[in-house]
């Protein structure tokens, strides 16, 4: 049974900001001292978040001086706050053309074209300021989250370790390390790395949360629900804690406790087909069918795609003796969703057999079989229907 539980992914990203180096006991030109003005103009406009005014006197003071590096820089900067990404990208590429070896340009260039889902294109960006400036812990940080976008996650793991090492305080770090490592199926590395957050910051909801998830992958159910009850303890409104503690507490056979979970979390959140179906599976573990198939049905009317759904309630229906032409129609959609799961063919065909349709069901455990051919129940049961076909002929 998949059970979704969703990890945050912090992306952590700081402008750049330039200073115009100063000329003291130099005679400025007129030219000069215009475009001083012009920039000094700009860079109050963009302190005051002015960004258009900024961009307007930057570009008069490139008018002037198109040879200014630190203008196009700037100039960028005030594009990306002020959302156009594309044009910033230019502006950086413009800086970086007229002084290659200026810190910070690529980096920003890097954190414009992320917002453009240029990926590869970042991580080039990042490498390079960081061949500038191998003590950029930002670059690293932003480095490794582009990487996990990418699902290059060991990759992320050493530009965290890297930016750990620079900033050793700084739970960021052991944060993104942690998602990286989670998604490289490196539970326990994740788990130690939340942990540290933990003790950095012990009110991270998101790492307590993200624990949880590594604790439960790792069969931890009690350190899951422990990790759930601190986020309720902290925020009881967190985005799903309660369906979280809830299949947590599914894990340890708690059912009832489960069960309370669920309800609260339809409580707070009545569309959350998933809820519905896994309150279902616990009703149905402490044998109370019809609030099980309830349940079920409830989850099919808010989401009508999802295969398992149409298989527990069918299935349910099938071992309580309910209507088995219901529980062959509920198989029957759930194949339609999942064609290439055995089971549900294994429970259509038990279906069938109950219905005395052997032939049909001799079919299903043809399909159960050649989707899984270690199907020792499929195969059992098929000389079953067998049998009981060749003896329904010769009546």
């Amino acid at each position: 049974m998949k059970r979704k539980i969703f990890t945050i992914l912090l992306l952590a990203g700081f402008l750049a900001a330039y200073c115009t180096p100063c000329v003291y006991g130099a005679r400025l030109t007129r030219k000069q001292k215009k475009e001083a003005v012009l920039i000094n103009v700009a860079q109050t406009s963009f302190d005051e978040k002015q960004y258009d005014t900024a961009i307007e006197y930057y570009t008069k003071a490139l008018e002037l001086n198109p040879e200014n590096a630190d203008v196009y820089a700037k100039r960028g900067n005030a594009k990306f706050l002020s959302g156009d990404f594309k044009e910033a990208v230019k502006d950086y590429t413009k800086a970086l053309e007229l002084d290659p070896s200026k810190e910070n340009i690529y980096y920003n260039r890097g954190i414009a074209k992320s917002n453009l889902n240029a990926f590869e294109e970042v991580i080039e960006d990042y490498t390079k300021e960081l061949e500038i400036n191998s003590e950029n812990s930002n670059a690293y940080l932003n480095r490794g989250t582009t990487k996990v976008l990418l699902k290059r996650y060991k990759d992320a793991v050493d530009d965290f370790s890297k930016f750990i090492e620079l900033e050793p305080d700084n739970e960021l770090g052991y944060y993104n390390r942690g998602v990286a490592r989670r998604n490289d199926g490196d539970a326990e590395g994740a788990i130690e790395d939340y942990t540290k957050v933990i003790e950095l910051n012990p009110k991270n909801i998101e790492a307590y949360n993200n624990r949880g998830v590594a604790k439960f992958y790792l069969k931890d159910y009690k350190g899951a629900v422990e990790d759930y009850s601190k986020i309720i303890e902290l925020n009881k409104n967190f985005q799903r804690v309660y369906y979280n503690r809830g299949i947590a507490y599914l894990g340890l056979k708690k059912y009832e406790e489960a069960i309370m979970d669920f309800t609260k979390e339809l409580e707070i959140n009545p569309k959350n087909d998933l809820a519905y179906y896994e309150r279902g599976i616990a009703e149905e573990r402490l044998s109370h069918n019809i609030s099980a198939i309830e349940d079920y049905t409830k989850a099919i009317w808010i989401n009508s795609k999802k295969a398992d759904y149409y298989d527990a309630r069918g299935a349910l229906l099938s071992k309580s003796e309910g209507d088995l032409k219901a529980a062959e129609q509920d198989l029957t959609k759930a194949i339609e969703l999942d064609p290439d799961d055995s089971e549900k063919y294994l429970t259509r065909a038990i279906i069938f057999c109950k219905l005395e349709m052997y032939l049909q069901a001799i079919d299903d455990l043809n399909d159960a079989i050649r989707y899984n051919p270690e199907n020792t129940q499929a195969y059992d049961l098929r000389s079953y229907a067998i049998k009981s076909l060749n003896s329904k002929k010769s009546e």
